[in-house]
């Protein structure tokens, strides 16, 4: 991005963007919260779905139990999902440890999506790099519908920290990664979507501002990121801001999360890394 970045924090708008599923803490690796289907999702379909990301998030083998407990399955359907999917080629099981780990198929799946972007693997690069260089989550979200769902996670590892999930979505008009999708929309467009949100309010507390989603567009659009601090996760913070649309067929966000106090001080700092790791890591 070719912009100079302003202190966004001075006087943000409010937000209601849910950083984290929970509250920053002293958290285990094995402490995700998992988000749950939606109800008009096919059961199987979904859970099966949701077991490559736990493992994306894991990065490991594992055995029945620990996915069970970590996705919150029944451990008998649990199993049958874990020997299909080995049937099917996308685990592999261990029988003597018990442990199963996913496949090559997996990695190759979806590889002629987004070329320049994923073509050796330049989007994991750059998301490493940065949580490497800031020591905090790093998220990719790309919008689903009426909401922004998180694609890619890349968690922080210092013990007081946000640990985000694959496939954990936030409303597209009141989150801060969903703002940052609609700063790439025309102002019409942008209105449109909020009205069509608020036909499907169930009260008038429910409804939202389009001129108050407005500010937020145009401030992002004005200093090309957006920093605020969590109403409903008390003590995190979020940056984010657009990938270059030159590398995406469709827009997508880039966002760090941790807790506020090591965040407010550092959103120049934060912003800088971004700018700089998309330039070198997308555009050498």
């Amino acid at each position: 991005m070719e912009q100079a970045f302003s202190d966004f924090s001075a006087s943000p708008p409010a937000s209601d963007e849910i950083v984290a599923g929970i509250a920053v803490s002293e958290i285990a690796d094995n402490d995700p919260v998992w988000p749950s289907l939606p109800t008009s999702v096919v059961k199987s379909a979904g859970r099966a779905l949701q077991i490559l990301e736990y493992f994306d998030d894991t990065r490991g083998p594992a055995n029945m139990v620990d996915v069970s407990r970590a996705l919150g399955y029944p451990e008998s359907s649990t199993s049958i999902l874990l020997r299909s999917l080995v049937t099917l080629g996308y685990l592999d099981y261990d029988r003597f440890k018990r442990t199963y780990h996913p496949t090559s198929r997996v990695r190759l799946l979806g590889n002629w999506i987004d070329p320049k972007l994923f073509d050796g693997d330049a989007i994991i690069h750059l998301m490493a790099r940065v949580n490497s260089e800031s020591s905090d989550t790093v998220i990719l979200a790309a919008r689903n519908g009426l909401n922004v769902q998180y694609i890619h996670v890349v968690q922080a590892r210092t013990a007081l920290r946000l640990h985000l999930t694959t496939g954990t979505m936030r409303p597209i008009a009141t989150s801060a990664v969903g703002y940052v999708l609609l700063s790439q929309m025309h102002d019409l467009e942008v209105a449109k979507l909020v009205r069509r949100i608020n036909a499907d309010a169930s009260g008038l507390e429910d409804m939202i501002k389009v001129s108050g989603v407005l500010e937020h567009v145009s401030r992002i659009r004005e200093r090309g990121h957006i920093f605020v601090n969590s109403k409903i996760t008390p003590g995190t913070s979020i940056v984010a801001m657009p990938l270059p649309v030159e590398f995406t067929l469709s827009p997508l966000v880039i966002a760090i999360g941790g807790p506020t106090e090591r965040m407010e001080a550092r959103e120049s700092e934060l912003v800088a890394l971004l700018t700089r790791c998309i330039s070198e890591e997308l555009r050498a």
